[in-house]
């Protein structure tokens, strides 16, 4: 049975914005193919991100979750030091949604969203827990 997500695939209106965008991230191409798609690598994280002819679908989901419809609602990346990367990336002049928070639910947490508007969360510990050790 499963033994793991091996990538998650990303319809994309524009390959190279959404290459772009997720280099920040810290994905680099590991492989191309006719599609046109990229299957871009950070860690253990893959994402297929391949070019659609579709326009953009419904209204941008948003960070909060309980409002969205069903279906893929978001992606996690475990990134450990959220502020770090936060400071990283807003100097680089990406615009986020929400800013680092620890979440009751167990995370510290800020979301951003790409060029195709999917949500993109970025992970790490809690605050006090991270001090803690």
């Amino acid at each position: 049975m499963v033994e793991r997500i091996d990538n998650v695939g990303l319809a994309v209106r524009d390959l190279q914005a959404a290459e772009a965008f997720y280099a920040q991230l810290g994905f680099r191409v590991e492989s191309r193919d006719e599609t046109p798609g990229a299957l871009l690598v950070a860690g253990d994280a893959r994402l297929y991100l391949f070019q659609t002819n579709r326009p953009a679908g419904g209204a941008r989901r948003s960070p909060d979750l309980v409002g969205n419809p069903p279906g893929l609602d978001h992606i996690s990346f475990w990134v450990g030091d959220v502020d770090a990367a936060y400071r990283r990336l807003v100097e680089q002049g990406v615009t986020f949604a929400t800013e680092p928070a620890d979440q009751d639910w167990g995370a510290r947490a800020c979301s951003l969203h790409d060029p195709d508007g999917n949500v993109i969360f970025l992970l790490g510990p809690l605050r006090d827990r991270r001090t803690e050790g």
